[in-house]
């Protein structure tokens, strides 16, 4: 009787491991132009059970497991930055064909109409005074602690160790801080937390618009989707949380008090299809919060050989563009250039998806980017262990943070 007991035991345990094994279906939406090059590189895409396609982009069921071998194999064929994107909700017939088309068919959307925004460059005095707060020690120091993580991954203890180490940082700043909290956003697929560091605006009328600097916290190595491999991402995004994590050193330091709320995010998940801040903007719009300007850093720190930064026209919001522009061309007297994607390369697209103004400014040319990233080889030393090509981004950040509250 023990026997049997012992074994119908095992039989159950084994069961339910298997059922705990299963991995979570998502849905995935990849655009065409991905699904032509992937295809062009004789490689499939990954198993599915259900395809809803439409005009622009193609949305297949699948499972966490095969999205996140997809990931790997799209950084590693492709050598770039997403292209795809993972939801746990079926798409709705009312968005299919809709997310991707260019914007002039995509704007004004019922959420814009609501903002009212001028786009002045008129705090000079103020935006030149903070720049003087600028300096790469902080951001070096920041840049070496995320890359000793050996990996960042989302699904690895490291990952979700990393981007609590961001929260913890982050609260350290701000705890003098009486209108500033910090919050760690649970995902529901995954462990790794986004981080949301929110300083509450001052004006009773503006206080409930956002705007938002983001920017990804976690890394990926595209010869290992088990995460055994190093993945320092120095540039692919340890960079990018370094500059904002210095911004909020100088407002707390200065002593600002925003008439809008600001709001700092470290997203979880993006190389793995911009999950983390997938599930962020749709939180937001599901919550009708009124986000007025989003800003991503990614890809900020190394060096091209033609122009100092571009400026994505793609799957951006075109006013906002322009207003990035005018801040360059007044404040850093950098040479740029407009470039494209052609796909979703980073968490901008999730807010620009969800109807919300988002911009994402780079670090040169598609073409001239940082040819080590996802590899063990995105290194600090890349960029000769310094931050000053970050700083320039740093500096653009601050300008658009502090022109666009007014």
């Amino acid at each position: 009787m023990i026997i049997k007991k012992v074994i119908v035991l095992i039989i159950f345990s084994i069961l339910t491991l298997g059922v705990q094994a299963k991995s979570k279906e998502v849905w995935v939406t990849i655009n065409h132009t991905v699904i032509k090059e992937v295809i062009a590189k004789k490689h499939r895409l990954f198993n599915f059970s259900e395809v809803i396609k439409g005009q622009k982009e193609n949305h297949y069921l699948t499972t966490i497991d095969e999205s996140d071998k997809f990931a790997a194999h799209l950084h590693h064929i492709l050598k770039r930055c997403g292209g795809f994107t993972v939801s746990n909700t079926k798409p709705k017939a009312s968005i299919i064909n809709k997310s991707m088309e260019e914007e002039e068919n995509f704007w004004p959307n019922e959420l814009d109409k609501l903002i009212d925004l001028k786009y002045n460059i008129s705090r000079t005095d103020l935006v030149n005074d903070y720049f003087l707060e600028v300096n790469s020690f902080h951001v070096d120091s920041v840049i070496n602690q995320l890359t000793s993580f050996h990996t960042r991954y989302y699904r690895s203890p490291e990952g979700i160790a990393a981007l609590k180490w961001i929260g913890n940082k982050w609260l350290d700043l701000v705890k003098i801080r009486s209108d500033a909290k910090v919050e760690f956003f649970k995902h529901e697929n995954h462990d790794q937390p986004s981080v949301i560091l929110t300083i509450e605006g001052s004006d009773p009328v503006k206080k409930d618009q956002i705007i938002i600097i983001g920017g990804h916290g976690d890394s990926i190595n595209s010869d290992d989707p088990t995460a055994h491999l190093r993945s320092p991402g120095a540039n692919d995004n340890a960079a990018g949380i370094a500059v904002i994590t210095d911004i909020i050193k100088i407002l707390v330091e200065k002593g600002y008090r925003p008439s809008r709320t600001i709001q700092f995010i470290a997203y979880a998940a993006e190389e793995v299809g911009l999950q983390g801040s997938m599930e962020i903007a749709s939180h937001y719009l599901e919550s009708k919060k009124k986000v007025v300007g989003v800003l991503q850093l990614d890809g900020i720190n190394y060096v091209g050989k033609t122009f100092d930064l571009a400026l994505i026209s793609d799957l951006t919001h075109k006013a906002q563009n322009q207003f990035l522009a005018k801040l360059v061309d007044t404040y850093l007297k950098a040479k740029w250039s407009w470039d494209k994607c052609d796909y979703a390369c980073s968490d901008h697209y999730s807010w620009h998806l969800k109807g919300y103004r988002a911009s994402f400014p780079v670090e040169g040319i598609m073409s001239e980017q940082n040819p080590f990233i996802h590899t063990s080889d995105d290194t600090f030393d890349k960029s000769n262990n310094n931050s000053d090509h970050a700083l320039m981004f740093e500096k653009l950040a601050l300008a658009y943070l502090l022109e666009l509250d007014q």
